[in-house]
């Protein structure tokens, strides 16, 4: 029995540690795949991480956050706690990015209100390093024009600006959209719908009312107008930069 036990045990500690032998496994430079936590389980995704892996894109609600809901090691990628995000095999290892010239970015949400830091992103832009609770989803809790970057609904994080190495940076220029200003009110709570030519973006850049503007739950675009709800009364930048 104790070696019945034994023999257990040790199976047990190898199917952890082992990549399952059915699941499949990434390894080609440039390769962009899904890792999702189930059930807010651990959940391990088999990849060729010698050059390094990088998360571009985050889907779930639940924050990724390297170190503490997603992370990677020689074998492959893990994430836990409800963390679903799209990964890059780096084609490269990735250095620092002061070595190109680059520098890291730190822009908050305080108090869920959006927040524009200036910054050069003619060379792109990726989050490096989410470092709040609230999940930080590219092109709804934060974004970049050509002043700088903007977040909102309690994103905070560093974000890597320059050095020409981003793996998460916007195709090159197709569009270009004349910038203006437009104000949009909700009042009574209600959803309205102001027409504009969102193809370059929307940014929030003054709040009028005293409720809350919360990107993706009180205000937001589609293509063709920008929408505001719950009482959100606000001025927006709409177009005004490549896209």
């Amino acid at each position: 029995m104790k070696m019945i036990a034994g023999g257990l045990a040790i199976a047990t500690l190898m199917g952890l540690s082992a990549t399952p032998a059915h699941a499949q496994y990434y390894g080609r430079p440039g390769e962009v795949f899904v890792c999702k936590s189930i059930g807010y389980s651990q959940n391990y995704c088999g990849a060729d991480t010698r050059a390094g892996v990088v998360l571009t894109r985050q889907i779930s609600h639940s924050a990724c956050i390297e170190g503490r809901t997603w992370g990677y090691d020689r074998r492959g990628v893990w994430v836990a706690q409800g963390c679903e995000a799209e990964f890059m095999i780096a084609r490269e290892r990735v250095p620092p990015p002061e070595r190109f010239g680059g520098r890291i970015v730190r822009c908050e949400s305080q108090g869920y209100q959006q927040e524009y830091c200036r910054a050069d992103t003619r060379d792109g832009v990726r989050l490096r390093r989410q470092i709040s609770s609230s999940a930080c989803l590219r092109g709804r809790t934060w974004g970049f024009d050509r002043g700088g970057i903007w977040v909102s609904d309690g994103c905070q994080g560093d974000f890597a600006v320059g050095g020409g190495w981003d793996a998460g940076a916007p195709p090159p220029p197709s569009v270009f959209v004349p910038g203006r200003r437009i104000r949009c009110e909700s009042f009574n709570s209600r959803t309205v719908r102001c027409d504009a030519d969102t193809r370059g973006g929307v940014r929030l850049v003054a709040q009028l009312s005293n409720s809350g503007c919360y990107q993706g739950r009180s205000w937001g675009w589609e293509r063709g107008f920008v929408w505001v709800a719950n009482g959100c009364r606000a001025d927006f930048q709409v177009g005004g930069w490549y896209r």
